[in-house]
């Protein structure tokens, strides 16, 4: 008990809410950078069809040697399956958020007009029935709380 008012002396509570607001923002801009703007290359690759050319190779060296070179096939493969990993955690991560949040980030981030550019701000809020202080208020949460949820997921789960 006598440790957290220590603590609790040592920070101002400027100085806390300072801390607080850099924590929000890296998590808000965590999501942006790492996640949402990478959605629809991912996508892209997780629902490629296409198969690479088909060239065997044959080598003497063991199969866990550095000079052993994976196949096409195998890398092709493996590169749609974790895109695809990538897709199901995102979603499972947004499934967290209120319907509001998950409807604002999926017209914000993930939907783009028939010409392949983002919808803008000033298009979404009044799509979903907000203002424009409420709307950046929601976007600002929804964005936090997906940061936080994302945020070491592939570290734990053994991806790179």
């Amino acid at each position: 008990m006598q440790f957290s008012s220590e603590v609790e002396n040592m920070f101002t509570q400027d100085e806390i809410e300072e801390i607080l607001k850099d924590e929000q923002q890296f998590y808000i801009e965590y999501a942006e950078r790492k996640w949402l703007d990478r959605y629809f290359k991912i996508k892209a690759v997780a629902n490629e069809t296409q198969v690479p050319s088909i060239v065997s190779s044959i080598s003497d060296m063991p199969h866990g040697s550095s000079n052993f070179k994976k196949s096409k096939t195998e890398m092709y493969a493996l590169k749609t399956i974790q895109a695809s990993e990538w897709l199901e955690i995102l979603y499972s991560a947004l499934q967290a958020l209120s319907p509001i949040e998950q409807e604002l980030i999926e017209l914000k981030y993930m939907r783009r007009r028939n010409g392949g550019s983002l919808y803008s701000d000033e298009v979404i809020y009044p799509q979903l029935y907000v203002g424009k202080t409420r709307y950046y208020e929601i976007k600002k949460e929804a964005l936090e709380i997906l940061g936080r949820n994302l945020y070491g997921v592939f570290a734990e789960r053994g991806f790179s």
